[in-house]
């Protein structure tokens, strides 16, 4: 027998782990529309320039779904999490910092290659922690919170930008996932047996192989 309440506060703790890296996925990939007009004039940068920075985010979170899955499958969710928010940390925090448009450039792909795997990672870890007739319900509340990272990155961090500067925003934002890095190597662990209970199809009497 295992202790069912200790067993809802990891799971619930890892969900909240997680789910926390998701919100700044939507947070990192529609923050730099809020700040564009102080993006051109830091950089001297043009309309076509700024959508290239944009852009270049969407480039390698796109070329990054299959690894990712492949990333997911092998090391696991916790690891995926650490990662992926350890880079995109720094990716933001660099591109707080830039000087130039280039060093912009590299910040940006480093974002978007950290949080490309965030996703996958997530989902991966749903699937194993939390049984399949409640899946869709989890899915839902997943893409709902994420969402909520999209609406933080728009009239909360327009009212930020009153208080300091854009530079110090996405630093902020960087060491933001840094921390949420951080809480994965602490809290997650990939499946519910390396946190020393039983595996879901055990808790439901079902036959490990079936």
């Amino acid at each position: 027998l295992f202790d069912q309440r200790n067993f809802q506060r990891v799971r619930w703790a890892i969900y909240a782990v997680l789910v926390m890296s998701f919100m700044l996925v939507f947070f990192h990939r529609m923050a730099p529309a809020v700040v564009s007009a102080e993006l051109m004039l830091s950089f001297n940068a043009t309309g076509a320039a700024l959508g290239s920075l944009a852009a270049m985010y969407y480039y390698v979170y796109t070329v990054m779904q299959i690894p990712a899955g492949v990333l997911a499958d092998t090391v696991g969710a916790r690891m995926v999490s650490v990662l992926g928010n350890l880079v995109a940390g720094i990716g933001s925090i660099v591109f707080g910092l830039a000087e130039s448009i280039e060093i912009a450039f590299f910040g940006r792909f480093l974002v978007g290659l950290g949080v490309s795997v965030i996703f996958v990672g997530l989902m991966k870890s749903n699937t194993l922690w939390f049984r399949e007739q409640i899946f869709g319900l989890i899915s839902g509340l997943t893409v709902l919170l994420g969402n909520l990272g999209a609406v933080l990155a728009a009239g909360p961090l327009a009212w930020v930008l009153g208080i300091m500067s854009w530079r110090m925003a996405f630093v902020r934002i960087g060491m933001a996932s840094l921390l949420l890095a951080f809480l994965s190597l602490l809290v997650v662990r990939n499946r519910p047996e390396d946190a020393g209970f039983p595996s879901l199809r055990a808790m439901m009497g079902k036959p490990a192989h079936a």
